[in-house]
């Protein structure tokens, strides 16, 4: 269970709706995810990363659908993205809840943390091994909990439960750290980059939400097909 508010209802309901055999992703390990790519200082194009939401393979029934649903993650990844450039000490992840006990589950979270991650190891290592001490811990914690997670890790069992317990005070920190590194190397990087980033997101023509897709146009579902040969085709 989550603690949400409408929009992220909402969004979890869009994902709620794809068939569990595509393995879509969850609000807590969207929000993970979101913040991975967020602070990672290598950036990814969404048509990468958005297919990956909601499962390799799937087809949105149709247009109105992969609309709703492209938009209500967009939406969600803008919200972070805000809080990290304005306001980064306010930074709170969205975390699951454990409906006996009220506690913060961040299982889910660093799931979808580390499968950002995977789309870039190369630089996730190189911070990780870095000479910058909060950048490199942050990463190395998040590793470390994602071992516990997946019950590889090579701690003792008390230092496993302690960072279970402290996992969720952490984790905005980290966020935060890792967020501060990139800005700080933000300068470096070419401007030119960025406004094809944001091209690919917002796109010179009307947002997808506001008109109907053209045959011959990428699909707003980001499959990669042509329109007519994705969800135009049901």
């Amino acid at each position: 269970m989550i603690e949400i508010d409408h929009d992220l209802q909402r969004l979890q309901d869009l994902l709620e709706f794809i068939p569990p055999e595509y393995d879509p992703m969850c609000v807590a390990q969207l929000d993970g995810y979101f913040a991975a790519l967020i602070v990672c200082p290598d950036m990814i194009p969404p048509s990468e990363w958005l297919p990956r939401i909601w499962g390799e393979g799937y087809a949105f029934a149709d247009a109105a659908e992969a609309e709703a649903t492209v938009a209500a993650v967009m939406l969600h990844y803008n919200r972070i993205a805000r809080e990290l450039a304005d306001c980064p000490e306010e930074y709170a992840p969205v975390l699951e809840i454990d409906p006996d006990t009220g506690e913060p589950l961040w299982d889910l979270w660093i799931d979808g943390f580390e499968r950002a991650m995977r789309l870039r190891p190369d630089v996730w290592e190189e911070i990780a091994l870095g000479d910058d001490e909060e950048a490199a811990g942050s990463v190395n914690m998040i590793l470390a909990l994602n071992e516990i997670l997946y019950g590889r890790s090579e701690l003792t069992e008390e230092a496993e439960a302690d960072l279970d317990l402290l996992a969720p005070e952490l984790i905005p920190q980290f966020v935060v750290n890792l967020n501060a590194w990139t800005k700080s190397r933000e300068s470096e990087t070419d401007a030119g980059q960025l406004t094809s980033f944001a091209n690919e997101i917002h796109g010179d023509d009307p947002p997808a939400h506001g008109r109907k897709a053209e045959g011959n146009e990428p699909c707003p579902c980001g499959s990669g097909r042509k329109y007519k040969r994705c969800c135009g085709a049901h």
